[in-house]
């Protein structure tokens, strides 16, 4: 991978979860750009601006939905979510707490896009959604790109040392922890969703 090809997936993926679509596996991208950073091949800053950029650009669409096209859609799905007094909640957390709640939601994301969708539906104005918003990504893009940048340096001086006296039997032992884990974690999975159904 070039770092052409990090900074492109860096704001695909950044770009779609902005909106507030859940589930888009954002990670591997600041994990990836983190490796190039480290190798010296990619920018830190240029990683964090690109994907606040991005990032930015999918909460003006969110916005954009919730206040245009979808808003009939989005009232709809947001009121079968949080009830018949959710717009209002929504309206007076919003309206009173806009910088927090915009900010805030972009660290949880239960929230992130409800918070997303609803600042357009409650027609919260868009050049104080659109500051808030980038305030939110900078600090979100930031903490991440520095996490996967850190996170890559240390995880490959432990494996350069691990491989100076690594043995067979080290080496049978990593891959079956390995197997292990992801059996564990697939059986996890399995198990809240076979929950879920059986409610």
């Amino acid at each position: 991978m070039t770092a052409i090809h990090a900074y492109l997936a860096l704001f695909g993926l950044l770009a779609i979860e902005g909106t507030g679509m859940p589930g888009v596996p954002f990670e591997p991208a600041f994990i990836a750009a983190g490796y190039l950073i480290e190798r010296g091949e990619m920018s830190f800053w240029g990683a964090v601006l690109v994907g606040t950029a991005a990032n930015l650009l999918g909460n003006l669409i969110g916005y954009w939905l919730g206040a245009r096209p979808g808003r009939g859609f989005i009232e709809r799905l947001l009121h079968r979510g949080w009830g018949p007094e959710g717009m209002t909640t929504a309206r007076y957390w919003l309206g009173r707490y806009g910088a927090v709640v915009i900010i805030l939601a972009r660290w949880f994301g239960p929230i992130r896009t409800p918070t997303i969708l609803a600042a357009g539906v409650v027609g919260m104005e868009a050049s104080i959604y659109t500051l808030y918003s980038a305030l939110g990504a900078f600090t979100w893009t930031l903490a991440w790109q520095y996490a996967g940048w850190k996170g890559t340096h240390y995880f490959l001086g432990w494996w350069q040392l691990y491989r100076r006296y690594a043995t067979w039997w080290m080496d049978a032992l990593l891959i079956l922890l390995v197997l292990a884990l992801t059996a564990a974690s697939i059986y996890y999975c399995w198990r809240r969703w076979y929950a879920g159904r059986a409610h």
